[in-house]
Parts: C-alpha cells; structure tokens; sequence
C-alpha cells in the first residue's frame, strides 16, 4: 500500500499497480517510468501514487527539469511532459540515459512529437511504457460496486461503459449521477466531458469535430476541411488522437456524444461551417463515403450538394436494402426531392411494407409511366405479401401492357396466384421492350416457367422456372415472390424433395450473408418453405427451428399463415393436439383475413387435414370452396393441385367418409398418366384405404410408403407402414411393416437442421439439465422416446403407432423406466418423469 499522502494501490489504475508495487518493494532502485494515456485517464493519480512511495523512502523529488547538478537520490517526476518545449525534453533524455538518474514522466502519447518520443523511447529501454486507457468492464463493475456500496448489476456496467467508453475522468460524476437513472448518468457524462472540452484550445476542438466524424478521415482529409498546412494538420490530428477521446474501440454511443459535446462547445454556426467544409472537400476529392455523408445528414446538415451525393450513394448500393433504404431517407431529410420508388423498394425489401406500400400508393398516379409501373409492381408485392392476391392482380389490370420484362413477371406471378390463366399466359408471352439484359432474361424465364406450371409437365417446368436462379432478380427490388420461392414451391408441389431443398437452402445461405435488419421480406419466407420441406420429410425438429429462425411475421399475413400451419403440421404429426388446435385457431384468423392465391394450397391442405382431425372441416369450406374454383380457374394444372388432393384423402379418411375421400383418389388417379408424383400418391391413397379395411398386402404397402418418401413424403410413408402394423393381424406382417417404417425414419433421423434460430446452441434440440448432460440421461434414447409421449396422456397402443413398435413392447418400456426410476405407483412415475423433462427449463 502507498503512503496514506498519496492513493491506494487499489485505486490506481490496473496498468499501474504492478509499476508502483515493484516501485515500493525497492523503492531506493533507480527507477525510470513512463506513463502514457489519454485525457483524464489517471496519469496524474499514477505519479501522485510514485511520488508519496518516494517521499515515504525520503528520496528527493523535483517535478520540472532544471541545469546543474541533481543530488544523490533525486527523482525528477514531471506531468504533463507533452507541454513541455523542446529544450526541457532535450534535457530529461539526457537524464533518462544516467544509469543511475531517476525520471518518471506521464504524457499523452504524441506519435509525431519528436522531442518527445525520444524521451519515450529512451525511457522504455529501461522499463515498458504504462499504457492507460479506457478500464475493462470488469474493473468500472469493481469502481461501480465501491462507489454504491452494493455489487453493480451488468445493466448498470453496460449503461456506463456506454456512457463514459470507460474513462476514468467521466466514471466519477457518472456514478454520482447513478441513484437518479440511467438518462442522469448519462447527462452527468456528458457535462463532464463538456467541461473537460472546454479547456481545449480551437484547433484542437475543430480537428476533434472533424475527426469524430469518421475513423477513415486523415490528417490531409483535416488539412483541406480546416485549410491547414500538412504539418499543421498532422499535429493536430496526432493531438487529437493522443487525447483518447476518439478511439474506435469506443461505443457508438459515446463517440455520437463526444461529436455533440464538441459541436455544443464550438457553437452551431462553427460546427456548420466546418460540416459544410468537410462535404466540400471530400466531394472535390471524390472520397465521401456513405457513412461520413449519413452522418453529416443526421447532424442536421441540409445541403442540395449532399442530398445528391446521398441519392447516388443509395443508387450504387446493391444487396442492403436497409442501407439503401436508410440512404434515400437521409437524402430527402438533407433536401433532396422524395426518391420516390426507390425508397419504396428498399423499405418493402427491408419488410416495411406499411411504409412501401403508402409510398407506392402516392406514385400510382405519377406522371412518369416508369414510375406508375414501379408503383404497381410495389403496391402488388406488398399487397400478396400481406395475402391480397386477388388486389395485386387488379393493380396488373389496371397498368395494361407491362413496359418492361420485370413487371411482366411480377404480374405474371400475380396472376397465376389470383387463378387468372388467361391474363398470366397474355403477359407472360408479351415481348417486353428494352435489352436482353440479364435481368430481363431471368424475368422472361420467371414469367415462362411459372404459366408452363399450368399444362406443362413438372420437369420442363421447372427448368425454365430455375433459369431465373442465380440472378439479383428480386434483390435490388420488391416482387411478388422471389425465383427462389416459386421454384422451391413447384419442387414441393411435384414431389421432387432434392430439389426444393437445394434451392431453399441455398437462398437461406444467401440470406444469412446480409446485414440482419436486410431483407426481411424475402428471408422469412425461404425459412418457412425450408420448414416445410423438413416437416413433410418428417424432420420435425428441423421444422420447428426453421419457425423458430424465421422469427415473429408480424403484420405480414402470407409469412404468418405459413408459420402457424407449418407449426399446425408439426404439432399434428408429433401428437401433440393441444398445440395443433392452438396453431390452427391463429391460421383461422389470419385467413378471416386472406384473400386466397394459388401459392397457398400447400398450408391450406395441412389445415384442412388438422380440421378433419378436430371436426371442424365446415369452417374451412368456404376457403377449400375457393381454391378449388381457382384452380378450376387456371385449367386444375396437375402441379398445383395434386398436394390439395392428397390433404382431400387424408381429410376424408380422418373423417370416415369415403364419399369425401372418392373424388379426391380420382383426381389423384386421372392426374397420374401426367405426373409421377400423382400416380405415387394415387397408390398410396388405395393402399391407405385398404389397410383401413384390414386388407394389409405387405408388398403392396411397402411399395406405396416407399414411394412416398421418395417424392419427400417420409412421414406420411412411416404413418402408413405403421397404420398397416396395426391393421394386421399377422404377427410377422406386423413385424415387417414396422421395421418398414423404422427404415424410413432412420433414413431422416440423422439428419439435424441446417439452420438454427440466431443465437441457438447446435444442440438446441437436445436441452441439458443442470449438470450440462440431457435431461433423463440414465433412460435409453427409446425410453425417453416413451416417456415424452407416455406424459402427453396417450395410451400404448398410440405410443406404439408413433414409435412404430408393439404396444406390449410399450408396456416393458414403461416397467422398465418405473425400476429405473425407483417409483411405487403409476401417479408418482409420471410425477418423477414430468421433473426429469422440466429440469432444463428450471435450470
């Protein structure tokens, strides 16, 4: 500890503690020591704490650089000595090179002060140099805890790391200011970097204006805003730096307060002049970056030179619509004239279609027939992403002739989902005018691929549709779905599961590359249909964490029906009715809203299938009604209808009414000459009907499941084999069957999802008890297989069906997880087992 007329070891910076210590232990060594730090970094603490150890061991201590002789013992400890002139520099290098001398200086460190660093450099030969600087979360939570006498909460550390970028000049009245909230805290530091900033003198305080504006900016960047020499701006810059106010480490927070603190002690008619001085010159010399001009315009700076440079900025940034988006705003907040549908697509792209599509709106009336049709092509996106298809084609109809390919796809795209075949074949095969650009191309493509769905077979199709891949189709501007979506549906609906998870997965990827606020109009999609090709594979876990990473939809009714029939689907498939039923009532009242497009068949055929199983068919008919007459509409293109009728089997055997299941099979069957998948499912549907009869022909059933998981159908596959197990009554029949539906699911079971939620574990599927290993990790895999199911109150037989064993094979489980467990009674089995599940989530 240091002598009680100096502070304690303790309260000295952490950089610092080892140099007084080791000062202390011998403190009649020659000592050589410098301390370098920032404004207010502790520098002058440090040399108060080295003078009291001297003083204390009676050794001589002068505080400036004088001639003559210096007495035995004698230590000369100097603050400040980045002011000193050069001659006093001059003179304690000289000192610094006496073996036997004692110099300890503290600066600021000057990287361009030549006098200066040599002294420095002469003193680190000796002893490193103590760097001081803004002090580590752990240590302002130590400073934090004395000062309040209670230990700090990690809120309160982040408030003031974000307040004071952990100086310990601003720490003080910041925590004097805590008892008050954090906006005390806050404005505490900032009057106490105000009145620090005060002492500055102009320059300084003019290049720190400049400086705090951009990292990037330079010392010739200060020369030509501040008209100085090169030598007089690369000064002030090092003086700039060397103060530690400007560090990029700092937090945004603290460095936007640093700029405003400077901007209010120079004044506003400086801080002005100086901003309009920066623009000026970084236009002249072409370097305005986009940050620097944002920041400018956020400063309030209202200039006609940078709402330009804005809007060209915004023109040239592709693949960020947020920042594009963000661009365009600035510009008209710095002047420009509203940039209109650029704006617009950038805040659709971002998911503010409120906002997009009020903007679209405006311009529908827009002199420019550029601009009108850019409006339309908007206003439709957003609408049949809002599930208005039936608006977004009357928004096509009332443009007339598309000028380009782009719009001709996008209403091509909502025609089709309004079940206009006529409207979407007249503009799909309309020459558009303009360049075969690459662009143009891939829309042409989009526009062909998605009116050959109607009548065309699956795999030409889906080749012209896959023509639009790879494309900045819809990355630069709002559609009403992307190529990666529609081709990803048509794989779903023709039963091709490789396909449509490569080109869902491969925009996820892409998704995943952009800043997280880019893009949410088109990444929740794609996570969704990646949902869905896993929970249709029978990866329901996979599934869930694709609702999981898709995130809340929000207002968004396409991307909300989606979810909660997918989540209605998994809940289904996993038995869990409760959440079935919940999921499907959020679906309900999101379609009380829909205005139903084609492109919904596959959520529509999942509900369906869960309302035959909860007998509530009757409040979906008006929609199934609907569609069908839609799909009538469009020709009833084998494509796009065959999913609805394989949810049409499925509902009617969930309801025991043949009657309702005939027209569906039938459908299935005159589909099957024009679709592999159809004549797959087809099969599948007699078969089913025959196992519900009791008529279980081994060969029969196995052929129909496989060829059901090999059209991406796993689960309903594994139900099949596992409903045939049952139906039999043939011991090695069942046995066979069952083994069939273990081979299928095995075939997945492996598989893990390729895309947790943001910020999941990858073992976010397999939670852990408080000892880090999984909850019941002393029951067998199968055995907590049993018991998940055993507490949702179903009884063996069901167990079975899901597991695909026998339900006495369930019952020796059971007896086994009770010896297991050491419980006396069935009541208090459930009980253990209900504490074994829940403990991840207590702990």
């Amino acid at each position: 500890m240091t002598s009680p007329a100096g502070p304690r070891l303790s309260d000295l910076p952490p950089a610092a503690r080892e140099a007084v210590a080791a000062l202390e232990a011998d403190p009649r060594a020659p000592v050589k020591l410098v301390v370098v730090g920032g404004v207010g970094s502790g520098k002058s603490t440090v040399l108060t704490a080295v003078r009291a150890v001297l003083r204390t061991s009676d050794r001589p201590v002068r505080s400036r650089p004088r001639g003559g002789e210096v007495a035995e013992d004698t230590v000369t400890v100097v603050d400040d000595a980045h002011l000193l002139d050069g001659a006093e520099l001059d003179q304690l290098t000289e000192l610094a090179a006496d073996p036997s001398a004692g110099v300890v200086i503290a600066t600021e460190p000057l990287a361009h002060h030549r006098p200066l660093r040599q002294l420095v450099t002469a003193l680190e030969r000796e002893h490193a140099a103590v760097a001081l600087g803004p002090l580590p979360p752990i240590e302002v939570s130590r400073i934090a805890a004395a000062a309040l006498g209670v230990p700090a909460a990690p809120e309160l550390v982040r408030a003031l790391l974000s307040a004071t970028a952990g100086l310990p000049f601003l720490l003080r009245p910041a925590l004097a200011a805590a008892g008050d909230g954090v906006a005390s805290m806050r404005q505490a530091a900032r009057f106490g970097l105000i009145e620090r900033l005060r002492g500055f003198d102009e320059r300084l305080l003019d290049t720190l204006l400049v400086s705090s504006l951009s990292f990037d900016l330079g010392p010739d960047d200060v020369a030509a805003a501040l008209r100085l020499s090169s030598q007089e701006a690369l000064t002030a810059v090092d003086r700039a730096r060397a103060s530690g106010l400007i560090e990029p480490a700092h937090p945004l927070a603290f460095q936007r307060t640093l700029h405003d603190a400077v901007a209010q002690v120079v004044g506003a008619a400086r801080h002005h002049d100086i901003e309009v001085s920066v623009l000026l010159s970084q236009l002249e010399l072409s370097t305005l970056t986009a940050d620097l001009a944002l920041r400018l315009a956020e400063h309030g700076l209202r200039d006609e030179r940078l709402a330009t440079a804005l809007t060209d900025l915004a023109g040239r940034t592709r693949g960020h619509p947020a920042r594009t988006a963000r661009l365009y705003r600035a510009a008209a907040e710095a002047g420009a004239s509203a940039p209109g549908v650029r704006l617009a697509d950038a805040l659709a792209l971002t998911g503010d279609c409120g906002t997009a599509g009020r903007l679209a709106d405006d311009l529908l009336t827009a002199p420019d027939p550029a601009e009108r049709a850019a409006a339309v092509r908007i206003a439709a996106s957003v609408a049949l992403h809002d599930g208005g298809a039936e608006q977004a084609h009357s928004l096509f109809e009332w443009l007339g002739p598309v000028p380009d390919a782009v719009i001709g796809a996008a209403a091509t795209i909502a025609a089709v989902a309004a079940g206009d075949a006529a409207a979407a074949r007249s503009t799909a095969q309309m020459p558009a005018p303009g360049p075969p650009t690459s662009t143009a191309r891939a829309a042409s493509g989009l526009a062909a691929g998605l009116v050959m769905t109607l009548d065309q077979p699956y795999p030409a199709a889906v080749a012209r549709l896959s023509q639009a891949l790879g494309t900045d189709l819809g990355q630069a501007m709002a559609l009403p779905d992307t190529p990666a979506a529609l081709v990803t549906l048509a794989a779903l609906h023709g039963g091709d599961p490789v396909r449509a998870r490569s080109v869902v997965g491969r925009a996820v990827h892409t998704d995943g590359q952009r800043e997280s606020e880019d893009a949410t109009f088109v990444t929740r999609r794609h996570r969704l249909l990646q949902g869905w090709a896993y929970m249709q594979d029978g990866q329901l876990h996979a599934a869930s964490a694709a609702v999981r990473a898709a995130g809340d939809p929000g207002p968004h009714r396409r991307d909300a029906l989606w979810a909660a029939a997918l989540q209605t689907a998994v809940a289904r498939r996993s038995g869990d009715s409760g959440a079935m039923q919940k999921h499907w009532y959020s679906a309900m009242e999101v379609l009380a809203e829909y205005s139903i497009d084609v492109f919904t068949v596959l959520p529509l055929g999942e509900l369906w299938v869960a309302a035959a199983r909860m007998r509530q068919v009757e409040r979906l008919r008006h929609t199934l009604d609907e569609v069908f007459a839609m799909l009538v509409g469009l020709g009833d293109p084998v494509l796009w209808a065959v999913p609805l009728h394989w949810a049409g089997v499925h509902a009617g055997i969930l309801a025991n009414s043949p009657d309702s299941v005939a027209p569906h099979g039938q459908a299935l069957t005159a589909a099957a000459p024009h679709s592999s998948f159809a004549r797959a499912l087809a099969a599948a549907g007699r078969t089913w009907l025959k196992v519900l009869a009791n008529q279980v022909d081994a060969d029969e059933v196995s052929s129909a499941a496989r060829g059901l998981a090999q059209y991406g159908h796993t689960w309903d596959a594994t139900r099949l084999a596992g409903q045939a197990a049952l139906q039999t009554t043939d011991p090695r029949v069942s046995q066979a069957m069952l083994q069939l539906a273990r081979d299928l699911k095995d075939a997945v079971a492996g598989e893990a999802p390729v895309d947790l939620p943001d910020g999941a574990p990858p073992s976010a599927a397999a939670p852990a008890g408080p000892s880090g290993r999984p909850a019941a990790a002393h029951l067998s895999d199968r055995e907590r297989e049993v018991a998940e199911l055993l507490l949702q109150g179903l009884p063996y037989r069901d167990i079975g069906a899901q597991l695909f064993i026998s339900a006495k094979t369930v019952e020796h489980h059971v007896a086994r997880i009770r010896r297991r467990l050491g419980a006396e009674s069935r009541s208090e089995l459930l009980s253990m087992l209900r504490a074994l599940t829940d403990s991840p989530t207590r702990s």
